[in-house]
């Protein structure tokens, strides 16, 4: 049982050719060439990124983390209410914050830690500073008052390495897919 010359449709311009060899995907060398430029374009877009990666500050990288952190935050406490005021929170994106209980400007070693860290209504965390006594008061009725306690008298010294960071910001983002995914369900 050997090869037979059928009639196939090129990859690049999609023609109609007979081929001369079994594997030969493409009509003429300009369509050879032209999937060659592209396999080489591509190969050098990875490179680059690679390389750009290896390039990104600590600051970058905590921005990226924290992003990823909050978009976990937002897709865990959505459907719930706000924790300072109990207004319920959107469902829509970016329609609530990620409010910090110990701010990250007093506490940043608390920046990526989850009980510190709930669904916030805009209004509570921009125009009220956070609303603290209130967001305590919901804060102990969610977590317990050993939790509380142990939140608050945190002072645990986390320094953060470029990888830590990177894969902060990795588990986050596919925390965050894994919830989306489990509300579409």
């Amino acid at each position: 049982m050997g090869w037979k010359s059928m009639s196939k449709k090129c990859k690049v311009c999609e023609m109609p050719f007979t081929p001369a060899r079994p594997l030969q995907k493409v009509c003429s060398p300009r369509c050879a060439m032209k999937i060659a430029r592209e396999v080489v374009a591509k190969a050098d877009r990875k490179e680059t990124k690679l390389k750009l990666d290896a390039l990104q500050t600590k600051p970058q990288l905590v921005k990226k983390a924290q992003a990823a952190f909050n978009a976990y935050i937002r897709a865990r406490d959505k459907g719930k209410t706000c924790i300072s005021c109990d207004t319920p929170l959107g469902s829509e994106p970016n329609t609530f914050d990620a409010g910090h209980y110990r701010s990250v400007g007093s506490a940043p070693h608390m920046r990526f830690v989850e009980d510190n860290v709930h669904g916030q209504c805009k209004h509570c965390n921009n125009w009220l500073g956070g609303n603290h006594v209130e967001y305590r008061k919901r804060l102990l009725e969610r977590i317990g008052e050993r939790q509380l306690e142990l939140l608050e008298a945190d002072s645990t010294l986390r320094k953060y390495t470029k990888e830590g960071l990177e894969e902060i910001a990795r588990h986050y983002r596919a925390e965050a897919r894994r919830l989306a995914k489990e509300s579409v369900d």
